[in-house]
């Protein structure tokens, strides 16, 4: 049976407290494959203010296999700041693999960069004893973003990194000619000053406990984000009024090291020119730019579930203070670990494939957000280990 269409026909849910309903998941086909991408030492990178080109090389890896993928056919993803998973089917493997490796090679020869990217088929997940189970989460019509569970994308994410299997599943660099297609990848906004006082990424992930009763905690942590910090509206971290152009001309460096191979003074200067153009014929003539950026905002994926509770909201230092405290709570009852990451600001990086339709806009907080909560949070998975 041709399975290749299978995340197309998933219905979606609207509620992000929705994702403890194990109903709305349904089995990955067992021939599909898990495509993981990170930059290594990306704490290091980060720590050296270069937060935004690793955030751009997790963008990159989702674009270039979304291109490479028949035109039509959707395939899930998550974003995790400083790398990314992709589910695709099989019938796509040499494709993405040849995005892959020209991806790695452009994170070397570009940023100077080591992406690390590796395969591992779903059938070997449920082998040892986990599952990949996939939703879908709308924001608007224009996009939803992909929902995890059952263990799988954790497990696959080990594998790539454990020495003793590794060599099985880590994609290596051939020397033969790869390419990699990212149109529709952007680089183009200022940092997001907060809608609020403070931008909070946050990772939450429950430990231990069986399947019926990690799903009470996740609901749980949710329902108190909701009383914390509102609804999901409330917790925007995008002032819509607040979105302007990148102003700074080595912003766009990002942009044109992936999709021209160059950073370039040039360069940068046309997508400048090219960018603020676009942005007063919108704003003054054609009268489409307060809609535009309406859109942007409604297709950000800033919450999300890959076996992780992963979200960036706006909020008050009070409110990140109820939550610290709740959260702490539960983790010393050993029901969970998890990392915060506070930042003014939050960094958007995009995939337009029409500017009023399909789209995804990656969001992160910045200085670091996802990456350094999750430091944060493996610190605290280590600790648990010890006191085992």
């Amino acid at each position: 049976m041709d399975t290749t269409r299978f995340y197309d026909e998933l219905p979606s849910v609207d509620r992000l407290v929705d994702i403890v309903d194990d109903s709305i998941y349904h089995d990955v086909p067992n021939d599909w494959l898990i495509a993981i991408t990170d930059v290594r030492g990306s704490t290091k990178a980060i720590e050296a203010g270069r937060y935004k080109e690793v955030n751009g090389l997790a963008a990159a890896s989702i674009t270039a296999l979304l291109n490479a993928v028949p035109q039509g056919v959707e395939i899930p993803f998550v974003f995790g700041g400083d790398g990314a998973t992709i589910v695709f089917p099989a019938m796509m493997r040499a494709a993405a693999v040849d995005a892959l490796i020209a991806t790695q090679r452009l994170a070397r020869e570009q940023f100077d960069l080591d992406l690390r990217i590796g395969v591992v088929p779903v059938a070997d997940v449920r082998a040892a004893g986990y599952n990949v189970r996939v939703a879908r989460l709308r924001f608007s019509e224009n996009f939803s973003q992909a929902i995890f569970t059952g263990g799988g994308l954790s497990y696959a994410d080990q594998m790539i990194k454990d020495p003793a299997v590794q060599d099985r599943y880590l994609i290596q660099d051939d020397g033969q000619p790869h390419e990699a297609d990212f149109s529709g990848y952007e680089c183009r906004w200022s940092e997001m000053p907060s809608a609020s006082e403070e931008t909070v990424s946050l990772i939450v992930m429950v430990t231990g406990p069986e399947r019926s009763l990690s799903n009470q905690i996740y609901r749980d942590v949710i329902l108190t984000i909701e009383s914390i910090y509102g609804d999901s509206l409330k917790r925007n971290p995008i002032n819509v009024e607040r979105m302007t152009p990148a102003r700074n001309l080595w912003l766009f460096s990002v942009e044109t090291r992936i999709r021209q191979r160059t950073s370039s003074l040039w360069a940068r200067l046309k997508l400048m020119a090219w960018t603020w153009g676009g942005y007063f014929l919108w704003s003054y003539k054609d009268k489409i730019w307060e809609p535009y950026k309406q859109v942007v905002v409604n297709s950000t994926d800033r919450e999300k579930f890959d076996d992780v509770l992963r979200m960036i909201m706006a909020g008050t230092p009070l409110q990140r203070e109820l939550l610290t405290k709740f959260l702490e709570k539960r983790r010393l009852a050993g029901e969970l670990v998890y990392g915060v990451h506070v930042s003014s600001h939050s960094l958007m990086t995009c995939l337009v494939f029409d500017r009023f339709g399909r789209q995804v806009h990656f969001i992160d907080g910045s200085g670091g957000g996802y990456a350094l909560a999750a430091r944060q949070m493996k610190a605290q998975l280590a600790q648990k280990a010890v006191n085992a």
